[in-house]
């Protein structure tokens, strides 16, 4: 006799098969977020460099081209980790003070305590070299020393943090 069910070959995944991809899901993402957030943070520490950068070579560039004095110096006070200006004269009417701020937890320090780099028509800097030192607050991890000659040259180099 028979009882009208037929028999299905049934296709999915058990619970316990479930259980155990979650499982192995679950470890890999252990393993990979700590790995991308130091990813990010070394980014953002690039980024904050080149932003840097960006301004010194503008700032001189603009010095060059406007025929005058053009200022970099932090926001606020001497504190170049808060973020820095590139400040013209009020004479320049055709230009606009510009503002950079850090990207993430990198600040940048003077190492020579400079308050402004002025670079002048010419291009050269009257502040003489002035060095910048950049780093996050990891412990141990690299980060940047930026140096800017006199001549308006910028040299981007690994360093040591602690």
């Amino acid at each position: 006799m028979k009882t009208g069910f037929k028999s299905r070959n049934q296709s999915g995944f058990t619970i316990i098969e479930l259980m155990i991809g979650i499982a192995v899901a679950g470890v890999l993402l252990a393993v990979a977020v700590p790995a991308f957030n130091g990813l990010q943070e070394r980014n953002a520490l690039r980024s904050t460099a080149a932003d840097f950068i960006t301004a010194v070579n503008t700032a001189r560039v603009q010095a060059i081209n406007l025929r005058t004095s053009v200022t970099l110096k932090p926001i606020s006070g001497n504190n170049w980790g808060a973020g820095w200006m590139i400040e013209y004269p009020a004479s320049v009417i055709t230009e606009k003070d510009q503002e950079f701020s850090p990207t993430g937890s990198g600040k940048i320090v003077s190492e020579d305590g400079l308050s402004k780099i002025e670079f002048r028509s010419n291009g050269l800097s009257g502040a003489g070299e002035a060095k910048f030192s950049l780093c996050d607050d990891r412990t141990g991890e690299e980060g940047r020393t930026i140096t800017v000659s006199p001549f308006g040259k910028v040299t981007n180099e690994v360093k040591s943090c602690s």
